[in-house]
């Protein structure tokens, strides 16, 4: 898909993918970098199905999965029979 004009003009632009990466990162929400064909800098989407993510969304996601999975139930009374 390539960007528009309008939607170029109103994005941030990252000089590289480094910097782009980093202010991903930072994001409380899932961001990619794409270089643009327009503007042959860097910008980030929030699209990312079926695309590449960076290693550190891989990592935030497996860190959100594992903590969210359910934890075995332990009962604290004591069943006295």
């Amino acid at each position: 898909m390539r960007t528009r004009p309008g939607i170029c003009g109103r994005k941030a632009r990252f000089a590289s993918e480094e910097s782009a990466l980093e202010a991903a990162a930072k994001a409380p929400f899932p961001l990619r970098p794409y270089r643009c064909g327009l503007c042959r800098n860097w910008h980030l989407t929030s699209r990312t199905k079926g695309m590449k993510l960076p290693r550190f969304e891989i990592e935030r996601r497996r860190v959100t999965k594992d903590s969210t999975q359910a934890q075995p139930f332990v009962s604290s009374e004591v069943e006295t029979r």
